[in-house]
């Protein structure tokens, strides 16, 4: 048996103090760190937010009679909103209700010019969907079919079939879809087209037009997006 003094119970009893804090201290140091250069580098990166359609091209049309243009436009306003506030730097391809250019060739290739412009580390480009039996439900995804994207669609149609689609419609076994895409195609980054809903439901067609669903869909689009460029 080992017989400890009081004066050598509370020197131990100090030293084991100061080691812990600085422990604490190191490893607090580390996150914040961290953390830090996990912010630096989000305010870093421009993402290019594409609202499809706009002006004569209205897109699909809803039971209430909203066009698809304008559900993109309000989606792609709340998504701007909230990468904006996590640091990134956002391009707009649209910010009206007017397309780029009435002929659509030309529009296309300015929402190009713009993407190229950008130099963005990602795009992406919000639809509605619709589909001639009006029970399909859910948000979907879709990529170049050069693979370029495949992996960031993949893990953005996963997350949104367990925070969105399993919650919204009770479905989530939507896959991305690789597909010839102009939009996708513009510049050689990730490149997604969300379509966000089907416009032909009528439950999704409610959906699209509130603005809470608006908001959950695109907080996991960016939480997507900041995983994968700060992992």
């Amino acid at each position: 048996m080992v017989f400890i003094t009081k004066k050598s119970y509370v020197i131990a009893i100090a030293i084991i103090i100061v080691i812990v804090a600085a422990s604490i201290a190191v490893g607090g140091g580390y996150i914040y760190t961290h953390r830090a250069q996990a912010t630096a580098k989000i305010s870093e990166y421009t993402v290019v937010i594409d609202a499809g359609h706009g002006g004569i091209d209205g897109g699909v049309v809803g039971s209430q009679g909203v066009k698809e243009s304008d559900i993109n436009l309000k989606m792609a306003g709340v998504l701007q909103k909230q990468l904006e506030s996590m640091g990134y730097g956002v391009v707009m391809t649209r910010t009206s209700k007017d397309a780029l250019n009435n002929i659509k060739r030309l529009d296309m290739q300015a929402r190009k010019d713009i993407i190229v412009k950008a130099s963005p580390v990602a795009v992406i480009s919000l639809h509605v969907n619709k589909f001639s039996n009006s029970s399909r439900r859910g948000a979907q995804v879709f990529y170049d079919d050069t693979g370029i994207g495949k992996d960031f669609a993949e893990n953005m149609q996963k997350s949104i079939n367990q925070n969105i689609n399993a919650k919204y419609s009770g479905r989530d076994d939507y896959e991305a879809i690789g597909g010839d895409l102009f939009i996708t195609k513009c510049v050689k980054v990730p490149s997604i087209i969300i379509e966000c809903g089907f416009i032909s439901n009528p439950q999704d067609e409610k959906l699209l037009l509130s603005q809470s669903y608006c908001q959950d869909l695109c907080r996991v689009i960016a939480d997507v997006l900041t995983e994968s460029l700060t992992v």
